[in-house]
């Protein structure tokens, strides 16, 4: 039986869209990850186990693996993987106290922040790349991907709201520049035409937050967390692409992707800059919405 460890402890976003991966590999499947994100992922899924990054490194040193899988960019999780026992090792490691990465992973980590060709000519990489995230990952695991679906937590229980519209306004504090301007006027829209609508909120524990995206028939988000969800439940959605790679993002037919004029200008700037916030017109958002 085989033995796989992943590394993958956030974007949470990035978690969510790791775990296609869950339908491909076999045998006993370790995930490192943090307090919070575990709460994504699945609890029904036979020989899945989740352990924090405290717990990792005295449960792994026990164990042997024909596949680690590391990927992320960063010392611990690094370090984690170099002083893993693996057979193969495909991703971050830890070299000495430098951040290196294998081979078989150039692919992706050469359009990364951490990509030994230098910032300037990752970005070009990354503009210039067509292939989505599953499809640069499972090529790391020697695998194919063929539209295999996230797999997530779920609580089946949850109803769906007639024609609920989810609406995310918030992004993460890395790229402020996912930011939109036309979410509140969106929402006097829907209230107008009597449509129902969740504007959605900080919740105490990830899994409510699941629920509430559950709840919803379509969300319009950028490109974050909330999309990825959405996409795990089946659900349609749409997400503004304002800094960030929409090619990146496979949409499983269910994903409409609002792209601003400005992508070029501002692709991975980390600043807060109001020209793309606002470059995205209220009618190209509601346009995607369905009828």
């Amino acid at each position: 039986m085989e033995n796989t460890l992943i590394i993958k402890t956030g974007a949470a976003g990035d978690v969510v869209r790791t775990t296609s991966l869950l339908n491909v590999l076999q045998g006993e499947i370790w995930w490192v990850t943090t307090d919070t994100n575990k709460w994504l992922l699945p609890d029904d899924i036979p020989g899945l186990t989740v352990l924090t990054l405290l717990q990792a490194p005295g449960i792994l040193k026990n164990i042997s693996f024909d596949l680690v899988l590391s990927l992320e960019e960063d010392m611990q999780c690094a370090k984690i993987a170099g002083e893993s026992n693996a057979r193969e090792l495909s991703g971050v490691y830890l070299s000495g106290d430098k951040i290196c990465y294998t081979n078989n992973a150039a692919y992706w980590f050469d359009m990364s922040r951490i990509s030994r060709l230098g910032l300037e000519k990752a970005n070009q990489l990354k503009a210039d790349n067509t292939l989505s995230y599953q499809e640069c990952i499972f090529k790391m695991a020697g695998k194919k991907f063929n539209g295999e679906p996230y797999r997530i937590y779920a609580d089946n229980s949850i109803k769906q709201g007639d024609k609920l519209v989810g609406i995310e306004k918030r992004t993460g504090h890395a790229w402020p520049d996912k930011q939109w301007w036309g979410y509140d006027r969106l929402v006097q829209l829907l209230e107008k035409e009597n449509r129902p609508v969740k504007v959605l909120d900080q919740r105490d524990n990830v899994r409510e937050y699941l629920d509430d995206i559950a709840a919803c028939d379509h969300v319009v988000s950028g490109d974050s967390l909330a999309m990825h969800i959405a996409l795990a439940y089946g659900k349609t959605c749409t997400a503004i692409f304002n800094c960030t790679s929409p090619q990146e993002i496979y949409d499983y037919g269910l994903l409409r992707k609002v792209v601003s004029p400005l992508l070029n200008k501002y692709f991975y700037v980390s600043t807060n800059d109001r020209e793309v916030i606002e470059s995205v017109s209220l009618e190209d958002v509601y346009n995607t919405l369905p009828l």
